[in-house]
């Protein structure tokens, strides 16, 4: 591979990263303030979880 194809694969794959953490951190607060349930919260915590493997 060549280093902007290194580059951009590093890029995309830190961008899902980021994106992810930042999903798991919002679904955190809204459970944190009883906006989401218990349930809600564990079921987008696994999807995210998949995701991201």
């Amino acid at each position: 591979m060549t280093n902007t194809v290194q580059a951009n694969d590093t890029l995309k794959k830190n961008r899902e990263q980021f994106n992810n953490e930042l999903k798991m951190f919002i679904n955190q607060k809204l459970f944190d303030k009883h906006i989401i349930s218990e349930d809600m919260y564990w079921t987008a915590k696994e999807l995210l979880l998949k995701q991201a493997s």
